[in-house]
């Protein structure tokens, strides 16, 4: 059968379309890796280094605390800045104590009192001093026939704020760091009644005397509270007994006893100034 020209062109127009459409498959099949390949990277760009991503997925690891800032004590706030712990209003404790700006302040026993006509000039502590009225004394006897050993005796009374100073005795100041007022003392109740730093580790005593003199602290009741506090601690942590001044069990009732005589004083210091 003769094919015509018509026909030969619709044949020539198949085998080149057919070859087209081959060539095509053939490129799409070389360039198939090459496509995955930048749209594998395409999609990495996207996500976190592999460090990274395993550090989210794998196990937590120790993170290297040699960048960080080391604490400073001196960036701590003072003392007296911090707050007290919260505890019954009539239970005895330690800590600083915080008083009114505006309260006039009265000398205690170790500090002088300023000349009004030169304060600029030193006065002699020993004529400026006034008159002690009233003192309060806890005493704590040693139960051990050796008495209070001076190494443990002195990390007691530290840690209840007491520092050594004038008289060659310990004293409680407003802040436990040292500063502020004296708010009470502890001697040594052997005679003459100071300690000796220099042989605080052969050092021994059968009791100690913590007292508080009025006038003193501007407030003599929370002075007072501190003190009992102190005094307990050290009998209860290193076995000693509590006694009043008359060498007597120190029991509540003396206690009571003892913030009577403060509120007394008071009393009659108010009825002095009017």
């Amino acid at each position: 059968m003769d094919i015509g020209l018509r026909e030969w062109l619709i044949l020539i127009g198949i085998i080149v379309i057919a070859g087209i459409l081959f060539d095509g498959w053939r490129r799409m099949r070389g360039s198939k890796g090459k496509l995955k390949f930048k749209l594998d990277r395409n999609i990495a760009s996207t996500l976190p280094d592999e460090e990274e991503s395993t550090e989210l997925l794998g196990p937590p690891r120790v993170v290297s605390r040699s960048n960080e800032p080391s604490l400073d004590e001196t960036d701590l706030p003072s003392m007296s800045a911090r707050e007290p712990s919260k505890r019954r209003a009539s239970e005895p404790r330690q800590g600083d104590l915080h008083f009114s700006s505006d309260d006039t302040p009265v000398p205690t026993l170790l500090d002088p009192v300023a000349d009004e006509d030169d304060s600029e000039e030193t006065s002699d502590p020993e004529q400026d001093l006034p008159p002690v009225e009233e003192v309060l004394v806890i005493n704590v006897i040693s139960r051990d026939v050796h008495g209070f050993r001076g190494p443990a005796l002195l990390q007691n009374i530290l840690e209840s704020g007491l520092r050594f100073g004038e008289m060659d005795i310990f004293h409680r100041h407003e802040s436990m760091a040292g500063n502020g007022e004296v708010l009470f003392s502890m001697a040594n109740a052997v005679k003459p009644g100071t300690f000796d730093l220099d042989d605080i580790d052969h050092f021994t005593t059968p009791a100690v005397s913590f007292f508080l003199g009025l006038p003193g602290p501007r407030h003599p009741k929370q002075a007072f509270d501190v003190m009992v506090a102190a005094a307990r601690k050290l009998s209860q942590e290193l076995n000693g007994e509590l006694k009043d001044d008359q060498r007597s069990v120190l029991t509540a009732q003396t206690i009571e006893h003892y913030r009577q005589r403060i509120v007394d004083y008071e009393r009659r210091q108010m009825t002095t100034k009017r």
